[in-house]
């Protein structure tokens, strides 16, 4: 199977922070002008597109990539990770601007992110190549925030709708915020429309995640699946489905959305069974999140863990 993905490239600094800061509520909280020191800090190639598109690769399928690089340090080292990943990387263009950044705070197996978008704004409808797009059976596009970016997404989603190809919409809370219209439109032109339970609230307005997810059913007409963390995850095509977590214990949960589209897409792609694909995407992500971020999980071992079997 080929897909192509569409979606950010940013260079993730992870802190792990240290016992000063307070948590209230549902907030991490630090004092201002104060020092104070992390407990451990990793750097790496991250980003929600990267995570789809690498996960694809490592189950075994060829993934073609649109994005948008600095030409810096920093995009170099994303062009090289998403090569050795055998990520294809033609269609994606290095810019004066910088490469975007994510600072990741993790915490008690939560994250917070703060981003800095840089080059991603950039790619557009000019970056759009037929060609490549054509050769997939797949798009997939994930949080996309800019009006550049927009008007690539509304070209190579009508290009797939004219040629079959499967639309996977894939936004984020950001994509929500400053492009909500936009979002709506393409939607609807979505095949499938993935999102987690705080995004589906509120991009709805709704209080539970499954009034959520019925609601953008009738919004998109898409298959719909909303992931709810430990409660499993819903999915609305022809009717409502519930799909019960895998119970494992949460060491980070950086990526799990990311790789559960990527699982879903690759099972879906490989079935053809929808029920089957959500089972699977639930035990893959179950498995992300109990190892932390630099793991992912073989189809084998997923396949294990689903049949109990213990993985070595």
């Amino acid at each position: 199977m080929k897909a192509c993905v569409v979606g950010s490239l940013v260079i993730d600094i992870t802190i792990y922070p240290s016992k000063k800061f307070r948590l209230i509520k549902d907030m991490l909280v630090f004092p201002f002008d104060y020092k104070i020191q992390i407990d451990k800090i990793s750097l790496g190639v991250g980003g929600s597109g990267f995570n789809v598109a690498k996960v694809l690769s490592l189950l075994g399928n060829k993934v073609d990539f649109f994005g948008k690089v600095g030409n810096d340090t920093y995009g170099k080292m994303i062009l090289d990770e998403m090569r050795k990943s055998k990520i294809e990387t033609k269609n994606v263009k290095k810019e004066k601007s910088l490469t975007g950044f994510s600072l990741v705070f993790i915490y008690g197996g939560e994250k917070t992110i703060l981003t800095y978008r840089g080059a991603n704004n950039l790619l557009s409808k000019d970056d759009f190549d037929e060609a490549s797009l054509k050769e997939c059976e797949w798009f997939i596009f994930t949080s996309m925030t800019s009006k550049e970016n927009i008007s690539f997404l509304k070209k190579a989603v009508d290009y797939s709708r004219k040629n079959g190809i499967n639309i996977v919409c894939n936004p984020s809370v950001a994509m929500i915020d400053y492009q909500k219209f936009n979002l709506i439109e393409l939607m609807k032109k979505s095949d499938f429309v993935i999102m987690n339970k705080k995004e589906a609230m509120k991009l709805t307005n709704k209080k539970d995640p499954i009034e959520a997810c019925k609601k953008i059913k009738e919004i998109s007409k898409a298959n719909v699946i909303v992931t709810m963390g430990k409660n499993g995850s819903v999915i609305f095509d022809e009717k409502l489905k519930l799909f019960e977590a895998y119970k494992v214990k949460v060491v980070d949960t950086t990526g799990a959305g990311d790789s559960f589209t990527a699982a879903f897409v690759h099972s879906l792609s490989k079935t053809k069974d929808i029920d089957f694909s959500m089972k699977f995407s639930n035990a893959y992500a179950a498995l992300k999140i109990s190892k932390g971020k630099g793991y992912f999980p073989s189809e084998k071992e997923v396949l294990k863990f689903m049949r109990g079997e213990k993985l070595v």
